[in-house]
């Protein structure tokens, strides 16, 4: 079967697969507000494991502080979830057919929220462990702290870390679902296993104080105590699919064959190597998500025929896998945004305040930033470029294109003045689904695009400001 062949019957296997979300699985909460912060509260959780695409449902505080809502919930296990109002957030854990009422003093809000109805006991739980011990995943802040330890004292010192963390669940699950008690445990296991896989390279990189991918091989003795604990049980767990990323390649590395990034070539053969462990080692979920992760991070930076032949081998695995539509997506992404493809067309808004196609700008090298006020990476780019590359390029015609997804666009624009940065500033509306976002697969900020002068684009992955030079002669060999 030809590839494009093959394409079209997983599209049209698409349309006959329906996927393991029920729709009939929902999830009821209402509540008091009391001293509330605004006139809304909302309930966000992220149904998507290769990305993050959240789901958001909101509703109303009518005038004595109270609200009501029944959403559509994924079913069958218990989900991270967070429950929003004003600047406040609190985590907590449903299932499908909770049936929840919220009671919180906006004034004391973490220690003043409770739970009652269905599913209560769960809930009231993770309150208490938020006050006395934090929020779930502030215990990666708890493991990074020990990161410059030995490898020996490291381990201890996790070990530790997880034991505290089951004393509370003793004192304090009882009345509380055994399948919730054995999720939330495993929770924390698999962030120590996860830590365990990362503890060479962070540990190397907090002593040399840069990043490095030359590690130690001693550094690797930690990983003799990492289990194969592989249980499709736990697919829902982040921190089970964190651990499901570096495995094997942790183990391939702490045998001796880690090999620096730059060394592209066994690189891949390293990640074949992973990739061929996976299909053949890991449960069918686990397997399932681990290769379609891979896949989907990789599908934008490596070869297009890699990512064919990747694809080709999943998709005869997993032909109705849950992931195909996101995978399909990026794939289709990869290959629209590829270099020598047209550059989708857009409104900029030039230096003058005129509005403009981005096809307009035919004739000239446009330079594309996607950025927003609160990515500090971004505005730290955004100098360099105004600084150095642009003092380089003074004699070519190069637009500078700088896509704001903020919502808050007086406070973009505020921020612009005050670093005085000069090109054209565009804003949009809706930020990860504005059009222009939508168009060129952002997903992560700051994201470049270079667009030659017929229009289409020049390169696939440009260089960053921070590359000065580099961008430099990518920019002038258009000329």
């Amino acid at each position: 079967m030809t590839p494009a062949a093959r394409f079209l019957s997983i599209i049209a296997l698409l349309f006959l697969y329906t996927g393991s979300y029920d729709a009939a699985a929902s999830l009821k909460i209402s509540g008091h507000v009391t001293h509330p912060a605004g006139d809304t509260v909302s309930v966000m959780y992220n149904d998507n494991r290769l990305a993050w695409y959240p789901e958001e449902h909101r509703a109303v505080l009518d005038a004595k502080g109270n609200f009501s809502m029944e959403i559509p919930f994924p079913g069958g296990t218990f989900i991270l979830t967070e429950f929003r109002h004003g600047d406040h957030v609190a985590e907590f854990f449903p299932v499908d057919g909770d049936s929840l009422y919220i009671s919180v003093d906006v004034a004391h809000f973490d220690s003043s929220i409770r739970y009652s109805g269905r599913g209560a006991a769960t809930q009231n739980f993770v309150a208490r462990h938020t006050v006395e011990r934090g929020r779930f995943n502030n215990y990666t802040v708890r493991l990074r702290n020990h990161i410059a330890a030995t490898p020996d004292d490291y381990l201890k010192a996790i070990n530790q870390e997880l034991a505290v963390e089951k004393v509370f669940t003793s004192e304090h699950g009882k009345g509380v679902p055994a399948s919730f008690i054995r999720l939330w445990n495993a929770g924390y296991m698999f962030y120590n296993y996860f830590f365990i896989e990362q503890y060479p390279q962070m540990h190397e990189m907090q002593r040399v104080r840069r990043y490095t991918d030359t590690i130690p091989q001693e550094l690797y003795t930690v990983v003799k105590s990492l289990p194969d604990s592989l249980n499709d049980d736990y697919i829902q767990l982040p921190s089970y699919l964190l651990y499901l990323s570096g495995l094997y390649e942790t183990r391939l590395r702490a045998a001796g064959y880690g090999v620096p990034v730059s060394d592209s070539g066994n690189a891949r053969r390293l990640l074949d190597s992973v990739n061929a462990l996976a299909f053949r080692r890991m449960p069918s979920r686990s397997g399932e998500y681990f290769i379609a992760q891979s896949l989907y991070a990789r599908a934008r930076v490596q070869q297009l025929e890699r990512t064919r032949s990747v694809f080709a081998s999943f998709s005869t695995r997993w032909p109705l896998s849950e992931y195909m539509p996101l995978l399909l997506k990026q794939i289709e992404l990869a290959e629209r945004l590829s270099k020598d493809m047209p550059a989708p067309d857009f409104n900029v808004t030039m230096a003058d305040g005129s509005m403009v196609r981005l096809s307009e700008l035919r004739g000239k090298v446009v330079h594309i930033t996607f950025w927003a006020a609160w990515c500090r990476q971004c505005v730290a780019e955004m100098r360099v470029m105004e600084r150095k590359v642009k003092d380089m390029l003074t004699s070519k015609p190069v637009e500078f294109v700088y896509v704001s997804l903020d919502d808050d666009t007086a406070a973009a624009g505020q921020l612009l003045q005050q670093l005085n940065l000069t090109g054209n500033f565009t804003y949009t509306t809706g930020n990860w689904y504005s059009e222009p976002a939508q168009l060129y697969g952002v997903q992560s900020l700051p994201a470049y695009f270079l667009v030659d002068r017929t229009g289409h684009f020049a390169v696939t992955h440009p260089p960053s400001p921070q590359q000065s030079i580099e961008l430099m002669v990518a920019i002038s060999r258009l000329y």
